[in-house]
């Protein structure tokens, strides 16, 4: 590419500088065998990465093939036109793979503004478009409690909550399948399905043991809610699952869970919790983003772009 910059395709330097989600490790987890992880090396470093996995048909391909965003991530030297270039020669590749289209998923914007412009404007420069445009609800981890943030009353639940002995706390990793029960019953009463299996998410904390952290509420032999996290890097901390038993809905202890991972982030000095969309491209959920708001999260863009080859 240049004197400097090699395009590198499923080599695996890896970087710890790179979010979970576009580390080699995720890329394999969920990857099929025709998966490409392209990466930018600057003398034998990897200095920015994205990765492709053939999805739906055998004519496109996503950044993640599963996976709330993946995209580009790169290191803050890294300048804007060895970007462009290095998804030029991406492109080019996987042109030369047969694929038709592509699809990138990049963070949201709250998690890195600066990251999240560049890498936009250039794949629109690309010829790019969006598809999908959500709202994503984070909030930035400061000294405040996250009690001085929610409405009065999230506040009155959350002391109900405490009132009442269902104090939320994180769990040892051994708790999964409560964790896994609970959030389970909490997505089929509301006729959905978890997005992972038991056995996906066991593999997930093999590959990654201290980036997925639990979070309950025990009351009696049972969790009355749950929370599966993420350390996604060391400034953001997102809220993969949560969720409460039903018959506990009148308690709402995810405002519990809610303050338990907050008060998580502040102790281990993440600067962003995140705790997903509220919407569905144009079908908003209008009672989870007040919920969230609620809470005291704010919305920021989260896209998905296209381009047909």
């Amino acid at each position: 590419m240049t004197n400097t910059h090699l395009i590198l395709e499923n080599a695996f330097l890896g970087t710890k500088e790179f979010p979970l989600f576009q580390q080699p490790a995720y890329f394999h987890l969920h990857a099929s065998s025709d998966g490409v992880y392209f990466e930018l090396a600057h003398k034998g470093l990897s200095v920015a990465c994205i990765h492709f996995t053939r999805v739906n048909n055998e004519d496109t391909w996503r950044s993640p093939a599963r996976g709330t965003f993946a995209g580009l991530s790169f290191s803050p030297d890294v300048k804007p036109r060895e970007l462009f270039f290095f998804l030029e020669g991406v492109e080019s590749s996987m042109r030369s793979r047969g694929a038709k289209c592509l699809e990138v998923l990049p963070p949201p914007q709250a998690h890195d503004t600066v990251a999240f412009a560049q890498q936009f404007y250039l794949l629109r420069s690309l010829g790019f478009e969006i598809s999908q445009c959500d709202l994503n609800q984070s909030l930035e981890i400061d000294s405040r409690s996250l009690s001085d943030r929610m409405t009065y009353g999230n506040l009155k639940r959350l002391r109900k909550c405490t009132r009442e002995g269902l104090i939320a706390q994180p769990l040892q990793i051994s708790a999964l399948p409560q964790v896994y029960e609970t959030l389970a019953i909490n997505r089929t009463s509301k006729g959905n399905n978890l997005s992972m299996t038991m056995a996906q998410l066991k593999s997930m904390i093999e590959m990654f043991p201290n980036d997925v952290i639990l979070f309950g509420c025990p009351h009696g032999d049972r969790l009355a809610a749950a929370a599966l996290c993420l350390r996604l890097s060391p400034m953001v901390l997102y809220v993969f699952y949560w969720g409460d038993r039903p018959d506990y809905s009148s308690h709402s202890p995810v405002v519990a869970l809610a303050d338990a991972v907050y008060r998580y982030g502040q102790e281990q000095g993440f600067r962003i919790m995140d705790v997903g969309t509220s919407t569905i491209d144009r079908a908003p959920n209008f009672g989870l983003l007040e919920f969230k708001r609620g809470l005291g999260f704010n919305e920021s863009l989260k896209l998905r772009v296209r381009k047909v080859l």
